[in-house]
Formats: structure tokens, C-alpha cells, sequence
């Protein structure tokens, strides 16, 4: 039996087949002229996902262009269900298809069940959907989560309703799956426990307050500056490259370090 995880799966790199930058571009093989706009769901789909698991650049284009060099772009159609798994072991991912027969119009069939599961363990899903909120002939999309409702990447849409699918639709007009190990990507903080993240936060923090530590400030603080700064109630650090003092304008306050502050003013103002 798998084990379920605690938590969502992250949300995948977003791609849109309809992004201007390449929606025209030809997805085609001799015979037609279709493009990535009209016809690049599928290895859009694919490429959300392998730029999320691997980290390279991998847009629709170069999903498109392996598509058509290795044979998968259909004449007159969209991508062969066969594209996929060659597609994501060329990276190194692993990925297959649950079922060969279609599931449209199936909502209990127990395969919708077992593909929750899957997400709910890491995976990443490709679905191939039927007509009806998805698309009026067939559509892949990229499934990351299933919780109260399916989490979708839709490669041709950014409507609610095709992103956060209700779950009784989406499994009557699911067609096919294709399961993406995601498994190490997505185990997330799982292994990180409160000693871990008060070390890691602590470290970021750090990592954080170094970029504010130099003279960077606004002209609105230009008066106040000069006030502190010439009657010492504030002192520069080690001088930064231009050889100035280093004053951290940016940083943050302790309450000890106002109370000093407090304490030099008065001085300075004879109060003590």
C-alpha cells in the first residue's frame, strides 16, 4: 500500500501554449500547418513539468521541436499518447501510462482514486481531457494535486474552473493518464523538523539582513540622517568601497539598540 504525504505537491513552472512568444510558431509536420498555439497542449504540458523536476529551461518550443524530431506530432491532430514517456526518460524522469482504453464518461471507474493517490504520494499527472469544460475535442493538461479539488496547470487557460477542477466533472471528462514521478521534488519539508527550520530560517534570516547592511536609503531620511550622524547618535561602521561609513540604514532595530539610541539623545540633550 503507498503511503500518503502531509501536505500539496508544489505547484509546476506555468507555461501557456497561448503566450505570444511562441503561439504562432509552427508544431507541424509536412502536410499541415499547425502551430504551438493550436496544437502544442501536449508537449506544453510535458515541459511544465520537466522544467519543474530538472531545473533547465524547457519551454513549449523545445517540447514542440523534440516532438516533431522523434516522430510524436500527429498529421492533422495533436501529439501521439505515445510521446510522453519517451519524452520524460530522455531526462531521466519516469513516467507511464495507466490505461490504454479510454475512461471518458467513466467517473467510477477506481482508477480516478488510484491517480489521487499518486498525487497525493508526489506525483505529477498528464491528462488527456474529453469534451466539455476542458476543451470541445481533446486536451492535455498537467495535474499536480487533488485535494477538495483537481489542481491543474491547464497549458491553453488560466479560468478557475479549469485550474481548480471540480473533481466529479473532471473525472467524467478525463480521458487517459500518464503518472510523473515527482516524487523527490515534491517530499518538500517533510524531513525537515522544527531543529532543522529554526536553522534554516535562522540562516536566511542572516543571509537576508547582510543585503540591508550598507548605506542604501531615501532622500525622504536625508535631514534625520544628517541630525544623528553629526551629533554621534549614530556611529558608522568599517567605511564600504566609496570609503564611507558604513551606517546599515536598512537594518533592523533591537530594542536594545533604540534604547541606546534613546539614551545617546538624551545625553546629548542633557536629559541625564
Amino acid at each position: 500500500m503507498r503511503q500518503g504525504r502531509c501536505g500539496m505537491n508544489k505547484r509546476p513552472v506555468s507555461y501557456l501554449q497561448t503566450d505570444k512568444r511562441w503561439k504562432a510558431l509552427p508544431y507541424q509536420v509536412k502536410g499541415e500547418s499547425a502551430t504551438i498555439g493550436g496544437s502544442g497542449c501536449g508537449p506544453t504540458a510535458a515541459a511544465m513539468a520537466i522544467e519543474t523536476l530538472t531545473g533547465q529551461t524547457f519551454t513549449p518550443v523545445d517540447a514542440c521541436k523534440w516532438s516533431v524530431d522523434h516522430g510524436y506530432k500527429a498529421l492533422n491532430q495533436g501529439t501521439y499518447y505515445s510521446y510522453f514517456v519517451p519524452q520524460f526518460k530522455a531526462f531521466g524522469i519516469d513516467c507511464k501510462q495507466l490505461l490504454g482504453s479510454s475512461l471518458h464518461n467513466k467517473p467510477d471507474h477506481p482508477v480516478h482514486d488510484q491517480v489521487k493517490g499518486y498525487l497525493e504520494e508526489g506525483y505529477y499527472a498528464v491528462a488527456l481531457m474529453g469534451p466539455g469544460t476542458w476543451t470541445s475535442g481533446g486536451h492535455y493538461i498537467l495535474l499536480w494535486a487533488w485535494d477538495d479539488k483537481v489542481r491543474i496547470n491547464d497549458p491553453a487557460s488560466t479560468k478557475d474552473k479549469r485550474l481548480n477542477g471540480d473533481p466529479e466533472t473532471f473525472k467524467r471528462e478525463v480521458k487517459q493518464y500518464w503518472l510523473i514521478d515527482a516524487r523527490e521534488y515534491n517530499k518538500g519539508d517533510d524531513d525537515v523538523d522544527q531543529e532543522k527550520f529554526n536553522q534554516m530560517f535562522a540562516t536566511a534570516m542572516q543571509q537576508y539582513r547582510q543585503t540591508l547592511r550598507d548605506n542604501d536609503c531615501g532622500d525622504w531620511s536625508e535631514a534625520a540622517r544628517k541630525f544623528v550622524v553629526e551629533r554621534g547618535i549614530f556611529a558608522g561602521g568599517d567605511p564600504g568601497p566609496d570609503g564611507q561609513p558604513n551606517y546599515m540604514w536598512e537594518d533592523l532595530l533591537t530594542r536594545e539598540q533604540a534604547a541606546q539610541l534613546l539614551y545617546a539623545f538624551a545625553i546629548k540633550c542633557g536629559l541625564v
